[in-house]
């Protein structure tokens, strides 16, 4: 029997950790009457965060939750750990699920859900910044020199160093960006500095642009990427912040610098930090793009494929291997 959707599409939410209330508050300002949520069993989060959040059902059982099939459309936000095999549910239920980065650890587990893009797209939520389609525009232009920056922390103990948790789970939302912003690109070399120290990769792409990726674990430094195109550069340091550069400025010598400066001219800004609504950046995008698929049966240019999911998890293995 076919399923009908109401005028109010009914959402379910798996995962209550700490991205949990960013997905709640943007499915709802999407048009969606989110009334499921579960994690993992023996939870005592679902039912607090159920609570503060005035979600009416909470589920003991995350399996239970997606095999009712009580919701028109599914967040899968649970560990990553747990993230495959309740994606395998959600999909026999055949309706449309929003998926967390990076889906699995290894590429290899992600492309066993190629084939599925009619109904899944992967939270890669950096894509629908302002500022990184103002990226993009500015990429299109003409081959650009570039350099990606991820200085994630990395831990001190063996396991962490011999898995590089934080690679594969955080910065391959820069290894998604740069390619949403270049498009698929080639992994040349990759120079170590020692583990943990960091690696730094030559990059290049089909459309003439080349550049570096460097993981510089543990410094202090912000996200970013820069786009270099003379006489212009494009910057999003942090990647929520975009600046395009164009021509110097001269600073006069100080009593207190007694050199002359010249600084890069930020000729435009892009914002992308949270407005009067104060949803997490991108969210909002990821959850209206979710009800247009419920509601129309297509998704929206720009989500983040399985395929997608799978490239930014092989770079980040390759990147780790060194």
């Amino acid at each position: 029997m076919e399923h009908l959707v109401s005028a109010s599409p009914v959402a379910a939410l798996v995962g209550a950790g700490a991205i949990a209330p960013f997905h709640v508050a943007a499915l709802r300002a999407a048009g969606f009457d989110l009334r499921h949520i579960a994690a993992r069993r023996g939870s005592t989060r679902a039912p607090e965060l159920a609570r503060e959040l005035s979600i009416p059902e909470v589920w003991s059982d995350p399996d239970e939750l997606i095999s009712s099939g009580h919701w028109d459309a599914i967040v899968l936000a649970a560990s990553t750990e747990a993230t495959p095999n309740l994606l395998r549910l959600a999909l026999r239920i055949e309706r449309p699920c929003l998926v967390e980065k990076p889906v699995s650890f290894d590429p290899v587990q992600i492309r066993e859900f190629l084939g599925n893009d009619s109904k899944l797209r992967v939270a890669y939520n950096r894509r629908h910044y302002e500022s990184v389609r103002a990226a993009i525009h500015f990429a299109g232009q003409g081959p650009c020199m570039f350099r990606l920056e991820l200085p994630d922390g990395v831990g001190t103990d063996a396991d962490e160093l011999q898995g590089l948790r934080s690679v594969r789970e955080n910065s391959v939302h820069g290894l998604d960006l740069l390619a949403c912003v270049v498009g698929r690109y080639q992994v040349e070399r990759v120079f170590t500095l020692g583990n943990p120290r960091g690696r730094m990769a030559v990059v290049t792409t089909e459309f003439g642009h080349v550049g570096s990726i460097v993981l510089n674990w543990n410094c202090p430094a912000n996200f970013s990427l820069v786009l270099d195109r003379a006489p212009d550069r494009f910057e999003l340091r942090p990647f929520e912040l975009g600046k395009l550069f164009q021509g110097m400025e001269v600073l006069e010598p100080t009593p207190e610098l007694p050199v002359r400066r010249y600084m890069p001219k930020v000729a435009s800004e892009v914002n992308s930090f949270p407005g009067s609504d104060g949803i997490k950046p991108g969210f909002l995008s990821q959850a209206i793009a979710l009800k247009r698929r419920v509601t129309t049966g297509s998704w929206d240019d720009g989500m983040a494929t399985i395929d997608d999911a799978a490239f930014a998890a092989e770079v980040a293995a390759a990147l780790i291997a060194g």
